[in-house]
């Protein structure tokens, strides 16, 4: 009878359980995999002396394929080893799902990965950590969405943690500086106050390794260091506790106030925008009102109402309701526009 292991080996060489070396052990064909982290001689020498078995490195398309590991688990043991916890990639739940479809028996042995050991390293409270994003070498000039979902965990206090690519093969990744760039360059296109130079962050750079790196302080400084060599992350924390501004401090050796919450102040992206556009329809809605008839009254009427519920909305907290009102008293503007009777000028 076959099975499919997968089975976690934790942060670096020595990580590995009692429990994940036995099911190696027990395993009639073993394969590591570390596409995405780069390529450690020292984990494999270790798992090798441990376990006595032959460990076989496999890439990205072996495994998201998929079709060899399920022939061969289905009469044999076969164990997939990787760093970290294996269900933090999607990739390996994937193939989970088709053995279990296909009745192969399946085990999971976790492990320590970046997602725990981030919160435990940095000094911050794990159950604070919101969506985590993965910050790709598409990406990093310009995170939109990376950008986006900090502001969202912001609102809401939490943190981020960024997780920063690596691809094995072809040894290129995605520094700490190189992310905070694009975290500045989506803030100069949005503008939403998300980040600045001044916000505060952590880089964590070989976790659980050799040549591990950690630093904490603003963007602005954090993005002129050096980290060595890969796998990199960043945090960017929320809304601190006492607790944790104590322990960051200590950690890095700064003092308590240069600890600082990146949530303080953050201001929704309606919040930030339909005051624009309230004032700049107000505006527009001034130089138009002497010139026209009384035969738009209604017109500029109906526009200054919709102002006035975008901003009641506003305060309210409905945020939909508060940019569809603007967008209607701008529309009713621009309609005049496009019938002739005034040219606005935005």
């Amino acid at each position: 009878m076959g099975r499919l292991a997968f089975v976690g080996l934790g942060l670096g060489p020595r990580g590995a359980s009692l429990e994940a070396l036995d099911e190696l052990k027990a395993a009639d064909i073993v394969y590591l995999e570390y596409y995405t982290t780069p390529h450690e001689p020292a984990l494999l020498r270790e798992i090798t002396r441990a376990t006595g078995k032959e460990l076989t490195v496999v890439d990205r398309e072996f495994v998201e394929s998929g079709s060899r590991i399920l022939d061969e688990a289905a009469t044999k043991r076969v164990a997939l080893a990787t760093l970290g916890d294996p269900m933090i990639a999607t990739t390996h739940d994937e193939l989970r799902a088709r053995a279990i479809k296909k009745g192969i028996e399946s085990r999971v042995v976790h492990s320590a990965s970046i997602a725990s050991a981030a919160a435990s390293e940095s000094g911050l409270h794990s159950y604070k950590f919101a969506r985590t994003v993965t910050v790709t070498r598409e990406s990093v000039s310009k995170l939109t969405q990376a950008y986006h979902i900090i502001h969202s965990n912001l609102l809401e206090g939490a943190h981020t943690l960024l997780l920063l690519e690596y691809d094995a093969q072809s040894g290129d990744g995605v520094t700490p500086g190189g992310a905070m760039a694009g975290l500045l360059l989506a803030e100069a296109n949005f503008k939403r106050g998300v980040v600045s130079e001044e916000t505060f962050a952590i880089v964590l750079s070989r976790l659980g390794r050799e040549g591990y790196k950690s630093a904490a302080g603003s963007i602005g400084e954090l993005s002129k260091g050096e980290y060595g060599e890969p796998p990199h992350s960043v945090i960017i924390p929320g809304r601190l506790h006492f607790s944790e501004v104590e322990a960051v401090a200590a950690i890095f050796a700064l003092s308590a106030n240069d600890v600082r919450s990146n949530s303080e102040g953050m201001l929704r992206t309606a919040q930030v925008l339909v005051p624009k556009y309230v004032a700049k329809t107000k505006k527009a809605l001034g130089s138009l009102k002497p010139k026209l008839g009384g035969q738009y009254e209604h017109v500029v009427e109906n526009a200054e109402l919709y102002m006035k519920d975008a901003e009641s909305f506003l305060a309210n907290g409905e945020d939909e309701m508060a940019m569809l009102s603007v967008g209607y008293a701008e529309g009713l503007l621009d309609s005049l526009a496009f019938a002739g009777v005034a040219k606005i000028d935005w």
